[in-house]
């Protein structure tokens, strides 16, 4: 078991180099410091393997530790070189206090504590994404279309590879391997952290991110081995970089944003509708801001980030694996517009329960009253339009459905809001700060007094 556990800390701690390059390629790197700046390069490596290990794999390259040690080598060589032709950046480091650690250390301990020994007892788990992972590492029976597992053949492979790197390193060892989410949910919630705290204050901030991190179904959902926890921590990563992108910051944030979206399409299909909204939001806030010449970036950004799925849509269709329980049509959806009342109650019926800590709701509400007081109206309109935008595009998803919305939506809705909650409990802090401020200014986002 130790042994086990240290080849998952050695997988983590191989993944660096891949983060740090990315971050010295982006020009952000020095924006973080300390535990800051390791929880961001390794958010941002497990994004760049996410995205990377596919294709490699599909060209013959079986996601082990040697290909990412080797690929993490050339993107950190290729980093330094650019960085040191790159002008340096006047803007002070984010760094994390004691007492922050603290209050993020220990539910991710208790988390981490349960990972260490905790069994793949879930059948989509077992069937799917671990059956991949270990299919990944000897064969590729996993794209055979037969009726044997692993099912769900058409999904990205992102997630299963990762997990393969992981299993390689830890000697094949699924239990332990749980350690891995957990980290991953760490260096999510340290990326919030570093993204966000120029604007908020660090208490406010801290408090925010235990919120999310002691959420019951997001600390469930972590263990089970469904995409669903990481694809939400990639997505909302995305929306949050590319927003401070769209609020003033550097083109850094628009290209780590736009990884960190590459990452979620590798992850689960749910991100193709999510992506979509984003980026169209984005485009239009530009428009309506009057921002021409940064429309441009955007569009490159977002057809890159869309060239990243091309691979995988081939191997699909190469390999026929079109088994699809939900397949995108506009006049299936539009048919099914009478289920749309049971879908949206569902939706409220989950975003009110317990297990979500009422999350969305709060978060909504405070958007609502900055715009009643009439401050940081585009961040409170920014917010209510992506999270309206996210509910469209899961409803249309559900009303889409092949095997029927009723089954689709009772068996699964309970995973899918995972991504507007996660969103609605990151940016919690910074709307309440804002929304209960005295502070009159309106610029879009200022930062904290």
């Amino acid at each position: 078991m130790t042994v086990a556990v240290l080849g998952v800390v050695g997988a983590l701690l191989g993944l660096l180099p891949l983060g740090l390059g990315v971050l010295l390629l982006a020009g952000g790197w020095r924006r973080f410091r300390g535990i800051v700046l390791v929880g961001v390069s390794l958010f941002t490596g497990a994004a760049a393997a996410a995205a990377a290990l596919p294709p490699l794999d599909y060209a013959g390259l079986a996601p082990s530790v040697p290909v990412v040690l080797v690929v993490g080598a050339v993107t950190l060589a290729a980093g330094v070189l650019v960085d040191t032709r790159r002008a340096r950046s006047r803007e002070a480091p984010v760094r994390l206090g004691l007492l922050p650690a603290v209050v993020l250390a220990v539910p991710l301990a208790l988390l981490c504590a349960v990972a260490v020994d905790k069994p793949v007892d879930r059948y989509d788990a077992f069937a799917n994404w671990t059956l991949k992972a270990r299919l990944l590492l000897d064969d590729r029976s996993f794209a055979a279309a037969s009726i044997a597992p692993p099912v769900s053949r058409q999904f990205p492979i992102g997630l299963p590879s990762l997990d393969a790197y992981v299993l390689d390193a830890n000697g094949g060892n699924v239990r332990v391997a749980h350690v891995a989410f957990v980290a991953l949910l760490a260096a999510f919630a340290l990326t919030v952290w570093g993204l966000l705290r120029p604007r908020v204050g660090a208490l406010p901030l801290a408090a925010g991110l235990a919120f999310l991190l002691w959420m019951p179904n997001a600390r469930d959902q972590s263990l089970t081995d469904y995409a669903d926890v990481p694809l939400a921590c990639f997505f909302v990563a995305a929306a949050i970089a590319i927003g401070l992108w769209l609020a003033g910051e550097q083109r850094d944030r628009l290209v780590l944003g736009s990884l960190f979206a590459a990452a979620a399409l590798a992850t689960k299909r749910d991100a193709i509708a999510f992506c979509f909204v984003l980026y169209v939001l984005a485009l239009v806030a530009l428009l309506v801001r009057g921002e021409r010449k940064r429309v441009p970036a955007l569009l490159v950004a977002g057809v890159a980030v869309a060239v990243t799925t091309v691979p995988w849509r081939i191997f699909v269709g190469v390999h026929g694996l079109e088994d699809n329980d939900v397949n995108l049509s506009v006049s299936r959806a539009l048919g099914r517009v009478d289920d749309l009342p049971y879908v949206l109650r569902r939706f409220g019926d989950l975003f009110l329960h317990s297990s979500y800590l009422g999350a969305v709701p709060v978060a909504a509400a405070a958007a609502v009253v900055l715009l009643v007081r009439g401050r940081d109206r585009q961040l409170a309109t920014g917010v209510l339009a992506l999270g309206l935008g996210l509910l469209a595009a899961l409803a249309y998803v559900y009303l889409s459905g092949v095997a029927g919305v009723h089954y689709l939506v009772r068996t699964s809705a309970y995973r899918t809001v995972m991504t507007p909650t996660l969103l609605a409990a990151a940016l919690l802090p910074l709307l309440l700060t804002r929304a209960l401020s005295a502070d009159r200014r309106r610029s879009p986002l200022p930062p904290p007094s």
